[in-house]
């Protein structure tokens, strides 16, 4: 028996039916989050259905559309999504974040189930997200350590191959001086320091380079918590004003700048999305490749789910499911997608198994936020090779790339000692919209994480 319900009991329903969600982005310096957030804001307010054939909502044409809303705290900056999107259609690549923005999305379809749809003539997903730099994220291991431990972690990689002469005339600097709390001599020793982290950053010799506000200061660029730098071992050895100094710098930083930052960008967190770019550090090599591997599970270490533990205690996270992503799937021909995957599951192997037995929901997709290369075939001698075309980042000149395999596991030290991998960086494929910028497994990585909320 149909009947209708009268007007009140619909208004009632809709206030009712407003939901809110929190998704964080998470990735190492590289893996192209600003392009993977910029894509995901089009494909939510802007992409044709048929873009997106494994987006559920879309696909049963329950998907009202989307819009970008003013974000709940109106002195927080917004993420600059239509100047993105703009640089991506001219064929350019945005520049990344270099602080903390965000935007909220508003979300409207129709329910999937009867019951709904005779209450409900819609239903409203508000998603917030929050973007950050990426170098601000490898601050968070800080916590765990005082600044004798934390001086000790930092040399352990300015002493190790291949950043080890780089850092030797930061480290004679630093031998040679007065261990005095004098306030040049801190801020000349922060200045050497701050550009060798920056010459390693800039040559990606390594990933876990602390604290990151010196790469990125934003607000902080002057404050003296910045004049930060790791002591010598020696110089550790005994009580200076020196030592005293930066300990009180090293204190502050964590309870002023790291702690709130996290306690307030993670603390309520709904769905979260870890990047990797597996490719490029493939380029660099085996010890790049382990560092990445290294960097990503310290992160995870801090989303832990388990019962008790001292960050549940801290930030009670609730993050129910978790997307790994494979970046810039579109370097590779379509043949090698699932070896990127494979890669990144067994770097990943540990967190994967860990989140699992939390009963903490994960996927893992090999997916290219903006398309930069058109697949093809070539006849040669030994007959039809999978390629590459595009626009090299490089130069700027149309080339066919041969990209080669990606390895289905670790590859070993002795593999790169013979095989130097060379996937290549283009710019973004340009054509008219809305068919472009074109994007691979978005529809997936939105189905995943947003589709149980879209019913």
């Amino acid at each position: 028996m149909n009947f209708q319900l009268p007007d009140s009991a619909r208004v009632f329903g809709q206030r009712l039916a407003n939901q809110h969600l929190r998704l964080g982005i998470t990735g190492i310096s590289g893996a192209g989050k600003t392009a993977f957030l910029t894509s995901l804001i089009r494909q939510l307010t802007q992409a044709p259905s048929n873009q997106l054939p494994f987006f559920q909502v879309m696909q049963q044409q329950r998907y009202l559309g989307g819009q970008c809303i003013p974000n709940a705290v109106a002195a927080r900056a917004r993420f600059p999504f239509e100047l993105n999107l703009q640089q991506l259609q001219q064929g350019q690549w945005p520049a990344s974040t270099t602080a903390l923005s965000q935007i909220t999305l508003q979300l409207r379809y129709k329910p999937q189930h009867p019951l709904k749809q005779k209450l409900l003539e819609w239903q409203t997903l508000t998603l917030e997200i929050t973007d950050y730099p990426s170098e601000w994220l490898l601050d968070l291991p800080m916590l765990q350590s005082d600044y004798p431990q934390w001086c000790q972690q930092v040399w352990a990689l300015l002493d190790s191959e291949p950043v080890r002469d780089l850092a030797a005339p930061f480290r004679h600097q630093l031998a040679q001086a007065e261990l005095i709390a004098d306030a040049l001599l801190l801020q000349q020793l922060t200045d050497s320091y701050q550009q060798l982290l920056l010459t390693i950053k800039q040559r990606q010799l390594a990933v876990m380079l602390q604290p990151g506000r010196l790469l990125r200061p934003a607000e902080l660029q002057g404050a003296p918590l910045l004049q930060l730098f790791p002591l010598l071992p020696e110089q550790l050895a005994s009580s200076s004003p020196l030592k005293d100094q930066l300990q009180r710098h090293f204190h502050d930083y964590q309870q002023q700048v790291v702690l709130p930052f996290y306690r307030d960008y993670f603390a309520g967190l709904d769905r979260q999305v870890i990047m990797a770019d597996c490719l490029g550090a493939l380029n660099r090599g085996h010890q790049a490749l382990t560092q990445l591997q290294q960097a990503l599970m310290l992160i995870m270490q801090h989303f832990s789910y388990g019962p008790d533990n001292w960050w549940r205690r801290l930030f009670k996270p609730r993050i129910d499911k978790v997307l790994f992503v494979a970046s810039k799937a579109d370097l590779l021909t379509p043949d090698q997608h699932r070896n990127l995957l494979l890669l990144l599951q067994q770097m990943l192997q540990q967190p994967l198994y860990q989140q699992r037995y939390q009963q903490c929901e994960t996927e893992a997709l090999a997916v290219a936020a903006v398309v930069s290369a058109e697949f093809g075939q070539v006849q040669t001698a030994q007959g039809q090779t999978h390629c590459l075309r595009g626009y090299l980042a490089s130069t700027g000149e149309l080339q066919t790339w041969y990209p080669g395999e990606v390895p289905l596991s670790m590859p070993s030290p002795q593999l790169f000692a013979h095989h130097q991998f060379a996937f290549p960086e283009f710019l973004p494929l340009v054509g008219p919209a809305p068919a472009y910028p074109q994007q691979l497994r978005m529809d997936q990585a939105l189905q995943f994480l947003l589709g149980d909320h879209l019913r």
